[in-house]
């Protein structure tokens, strides 16, 4: 295994690892405790401020420092450039942010809005001075040290957020928390890197990979357009309380998303990348790939579904309630993200990042129309319906291309994906029946509820693929052992 392999095994592993902890935390831990002590509107109310500061941040550095990971050997002034460049971008990002403010809380007739964004717009500083640290330290592939930077931010955070809620702070504690974040972020990058930085500055570096930088601006952007509408239309037309609400049931949506589809995403991209050209190959990899996502997020998001009632009351809290329903439709957006995601991967493989960005611009359109929908009927759970039927309708032409570029026929691919799915099917069925057959079972206390409904679901799972499945449980565990070992060939070419 060569070292590049190696380093990039590690790297794999490790984020895969902190994302899992740092979901794990955030999700067991942090978010239930906030959850109990601040209301719905009030997180409502950072969700409006976030999602206006979270646009600016798409135009940190319009890309220039992945390009300084990319770059073959990026020169010092390079370095210096990129450097000095974002830092002027943090700061006039962080006055325009500043002195909009009140246009935000107009926008969602919500005047605390504009207190929230002065004080998170000093987020988009910190930002900018980390990303040309943080290159460094991707590039040197010191991912031990990122994920201890990362790990840290997220832990003195949530302790101080913790902290200022029981002490009455309210909203402020999520914004502090957010603050917090970031400053740790910056300054532990800023104190670990060594990157060559010099007080000079060449224009003619930076126009050199501007082409490049553009482009990931241009995809960042329209994915903020995807991936916040809704909370800009309810935010708007339904308030605070409906917009805290939404957002953690999207939250919870998207824990399986990064931590799984994103965590395997990275772990294989490389290996992707390394056999790109061969398109028998990079189809075997892909169908594999997809398989064993699917082993996972099928019966848990499916699963999340049916037990989300007694789920968010034990997560949250009863005054959580109205988040349950939402959740149940938004699972399954969860379960069609976390496939798609390695279809990306390979577009991303083949060089693709035209088709990628085509194809964001259509989800965009998809999206916002389906939004606008949801929105008219003033409904959060038809937003969610809305926005689950445009993943579909959107998804299915996608997959096709994907297949069509790898030579793969659809029936294949659904066949890779049977036994997860049938089992799927036996396992939602046993949980209904016994709901249906022990109506007892809702008057049982929430945690109680939990762990019944998931014991069985499990065993329904299990049983259900063992007895059916075995072949194809057997070469998954071949998979996952393979995925995992340090002795395979370098970059995996064998996938």
């Amino acid at each position: 295994m060569s070292q590049l392999a190696k380093k990039t095994a590690g790297g794999a592993a490790m984020n895969i690892g902190v994302t899992v902890a740092k979901n794990v935390g955030q999700f067991l831990i942090i978010i239930p405790i906030l959850a109990r002590i601040l209301t719905p509107e009030q997180f409502g109310q950072v969700a409006m401020a976030m999602t206006f500061v979270g646009f600016f941040t798409m135009f940190n550095d319009l890309g220039i420092s992945a390009a300084l990971v990319r770059a073959e050997k990026p020169s010092a002034a390079f370095w210096s450039s990129a450097f000095w460049i974002n830092l002027a971008f943090g700061i006039s990002l962080t006055l325009l942010a500043y002195f909009t403010a009140p246009l935000v809380a107009a926008f969602f007739k919500e005047p605390v809005a504009a207190d929230l964004v002065r004080a998170l717009s000093i987020i988009l500083l910190l930002h900018c001075a980390f990303l040309v640290p943080m290159a460094w330290l991707q590039r040197n592939y010191k991912f031990q040290t990122i994920a201890i930077i990362d790990l840290s931010g997220i832990v003195l955070s949530s302790v101080a957020a913790v902290v200022l809620a029981l002490n009455g702070y309210g909203v402020w504690a999520l914004v502090w928390q957010q603050i917090i974040m970031y400053a740790v972020k910056a300054l532990a990058g800023l104190l670990a890197h060594k990157a060559p930085l010099k007080v000079t500055f060449d224009i003619e570096e930076i126009k050199q990979v501007f082409s490049f930088s553009m482009g990931l601006t241009g995809t960042a952007f329209v994915g903020f357009i995807n991936r916040n509408t809704d909370n800009l239309l309810i935010g708007r037309y339904l308030g605070a309380d409906a917009l805290g609400f939404y957002s953690r049931a999207y939250q919870v949506m998207m824990i399986p998303v990064t931590t799984l589809g994103g965590g395997l995403s990275f772990a294989l991209y490389p290996a992707l990348s390394a056999v790109n050209t061969d398109t028998a190959r990079l189809g075997r990899a892909y169908v594999r790939a997809v398989s064993m996502l699917s082993v996972i997020v099928f019966p848990m998001l499916t699963g999340l579904a049916i037990v989300a009632v007694p789920f968010i009351d034990v997560l949250f809290g009863a005054q959580w309630g109205p988040v349950a329903p939402i959740v149940q439709i938004l699972a399954f957006v969860g379960l069609l993200q976390c496939v798609g995601s390695v279809a990306n991967d390979i577009w991303k493989a083949r060089g693709r990042s035209g088709l990628l960005l085509r194809w964001a611009m259509i989800r965009t359109v998809g999206f916002v129309t389906a939004f606008s929908i949801g929105i008219y009927f003033g409904e959060l759970t038809a937003m969610a319906t809305a926005y689950l039927i445009a993943n579909i309708v959107l998804l299915v032409p996608f997959q096709l291309g994907v297949l069509k570029e790898l030579n793969l026929s659809a029936l294949r691919f659904l066949k890779s994906l049977a036994p997860q799915f049938v089992s799927t099917l036996i396992m939602s069925g046993g949980l209904l029946s016994v709901g249906a057959v022990v109506p007892g079972l809702q008057a049982l206390p929430s945690p109680l509820q939990l762990l019944i409904l998931v014991s069985i679901g499990a065993a329904a799972y299990a049983l259900s693929m063992g007895l059916f499945f075995r072949r194809f449980v057997r070469g998954i565990l071949n998979d996952f052992h393979a995925l995992r070992s340090k002795d395979r060939p370098a970059a995996s070419t064998n996938a």
